[in-house]
């Protein structure tokens, strides 16, 4: 015999997220069926085919990977900055309305557009590293560890999940589009090229880079946990704080 009551509040539960899904869906729609999107996969499987193709003979799966890898870092981040630094500027001047006459919360927006940048974010980088790794394990020199070639992409999703959550962070504290942007590029390579500078080489995408091929082959540090944990906290810490903001703030 089912529970009426138990039923009673699944049902009010996925009542209460039907908004946050119903943007989030919406907003991936947008955003798969871009010419952005469509110019941004076929160029980056174009080029890792290329690469490696042209690396069969003297390349190694590890200097391949994460050559290809990098690519996100130095490359591909400027697509993820665009789309993540305009999530919820872009839309200002119909957000107010929106929130007004639907049920739909703030957090219920700002969180769904947190969700749909990140999910867009991940399944681009793993379309692409889907045929870069494929095409990488053919190659005659396989100098890599299941384990460590796992780790690499881990890191390396984590560092464009922490790029996307500061880029909707900045685009909800900053009514100008180009400002978040710009801002998020300046912050970006800031991070890259001169945190090591000043101590903070664990957090720098650079660093990440440049470890990449040692961790391929299963080369693992103390340097690349605090890595890891640094993108998670970042991400976290940015989502929390621009949520609240955006809470608190008049639209």
């Amino acid at each position: 015999m089912k529970n009426p009551v138990g039923s009673s509040e699944l049902h009010s539960f996925g009542g209460t997220l039907a908004p946050f899904l119903a943007i989030v869906e919406a907003d991936l729609r947008s955003l798969f069926s871009s010419k952005i999107t469509y110019g941004w996969l076929l160029a980056a499987v174009f080029i890792q085919v290329v690469i490696t193709l042209g690396s069969r003979s003297a390349g190694t799966t590890s200097n391949v990977v994460s050559s290809g890898l990098s690519d996100f870092v130095y490359l591909w981040s400027l697509v993820i900055i665009g789309l993540a630094a305009s999530s919820v500027s872009l839309e200002a001047g119909e957000l107010a309305d929106s929130i007004m006459s639907k049920s739909v919360t703030r957090l219920d927006y700002v969180c769904a557009k947190f969700a749909s940048r990140i999910a867009y974010t991940l399944i681009g980088f793993s379309v692409v590293t889907a045929v870069l790794v494929g095409l990488a394990l053919r190659l005659d020199v396989s100098d890599y560890s299941t384990a460590g070639l796992a780790s690499s992409i881990v890191l390396v999703a984590l560092a464009l999940v922490m790029l996307t959550a500061l880029g909707v962070g900045l685009s909800v504290a900053m009514p100008s589009t180009v400002t978040a942007m710009v801002t998020l590029l300046v912050l970006w390579y800031s991070m890259t090229f001169f945190f090591p500078v000043v101590g903070l080489g664990v957090l720098s995408p650079g660093t990440l880079v440049g470890n990449l091929p040692g961790i391929i082959k299963g080369e693992w540090s103390w340097e690349n946990w605090e890595t890891f944990a640094g993108f998670v906290a970042i991400s976290g810490v940015s989502a929390a704080l621009s949520s609240a903001y955006f809470y608190l703030k008049d639209i």
